[in-house]
């Protein structure tokens, strides 16, 4: 059985229609509201309920042979930073929640959890390519919760005894771009607010200035990348942990290509200190070579190809369906 945390959200809803589409069946469902009308048929039992709750995490592992989770239940960036306890609870609790459920388990689990580049802290945001050891120092509660499950999970599944039957792998994503799905309040989400207010000639005031650059992906990226990671050899595998991205624009070339699209698009500024710096303490490119030669990481997206071929396009379908 597959156990997906989170299933609602922009990528647990993205990852269980693929699996769908790849005819994986067996696929658990957890989130904290109703799961989705739209992908709940692709799951053979959906559970309501929080990830703190220790009971129901119980109840999950009692009655099903998990053998794959994908954890991608989390408080995000922004929310985070406003509620940092309740931050740690979720993001951390809940993920330590599921791997006490693992320890007492004698099956062997694939765990995947989904980290961030949140983790990351430069004085100043710069072209400099990091590696995935470079600059972890998070100045930020997600960024601190994220690194926090990423070195338990690798110490847990590298070097107990306590869990021999866990296989922990993490991807470090960049901002994702969906064309399905509505931005919910990421630090990263001015990206899509833009397409999105640009298709409906609609302008936006954005939050960070014109020179903010940070990597990106799209969400089919973000998905094939969980699926080959998970589906890839523990032998080929050298690390626990790698970060990935497709493309990196910097708010005025984003800007650019919508206003290439949609002549009329206005966009204006008015910058959130909190948010500007922490765009501006993340970095603005990735070294990926431990990705591409352990597991063959290679976006099929770049810059154009994402937003002339997917976003755009999809998006603007998406608004004409509702007019």
């Amino acid at each position: 059985m597959i156990l997906i945390t989170g299933l609602n959200g922009e990528m647990g809803s993205a990852l269980v229609q693929r699996l769908k589409e790849l005819d994986v069946k067996n696929i658990i469902g957890l989130d904290i509201k109703p799961i989705k009308k739209s992908i709940k048929s692709f799951l053979t039992k959906s559970y309501i309920g929080d990830i703190k709750d220790k009971q129901l995490i119980n109840k999950i592992f009692t009655e099903n042979k998990i053998k794959q989770v994908y954890h991608l239940a989390a408080i995000l960036s922004t929310k985070a930073e406003s509620l940092p306890f309740l931050s740690h609870q979720i993001n951390v609790d809940g993920f330590l929640n599921l791997l006490y459920e693992i320890q007492n388990n004698n099956t062997k689990v694939k765990f995947f959890f989904a980290s961030s580049i949140a983790v990351y802290h430069l004085d100043k945001n710069n072209n400099v390519k990091i590696s995935e050891d470079e600059f972890c120092d998070p100045s930020n509660m997600y960024g601190c919760n994220k690194l926090y499950c990423e070195r338990i999970g690798s110490y847990f599944s590298k070097y107990s005894d306590l869990m021999n039957n866990l296989d922990f792998r993490s991807l470090r994503f960049s901002g994702i771009v969906s064309a399905n799905t509505l931005p919910v309040g990421g630090t990263s989400d001015y990206a899509p607010e833009m397409i999105h207010n640009a298709v409906q000639n609609k302008s936006y005031t954005c939050y960070v200035n014109p020179k903010s650059c940070i990597p990106f992906m799209v969400m089919p990226d973000a998905i094939d990348a969980i699926i080959t990671l998970m589906n890839t050899k523990r032998s080929s595998l050298k690390r626990n942990v790698y970060h990935i991205q497709a493309f990196n624009p910097t708010v005025q070339e984003i800007y650019n290509k919508l206003k290439a699209h949609f002549p009329n698009f206005q966009l204006n500024y008015d910058i959130n200190e909190r948010r500007q710096s922490l765009i501006d303490c993340w970095p603005s490119d990735l070294d990926q070579s431990a990705a591409k030669k352990d597991w063959g990481w290679e976006p099929k997206f770049n810059f154009n190809k994402a937003f002339d071929d997917y976003l755009i396009p999809y998006i603007s379908d998406y608004y004409k369906m509702k007019e």
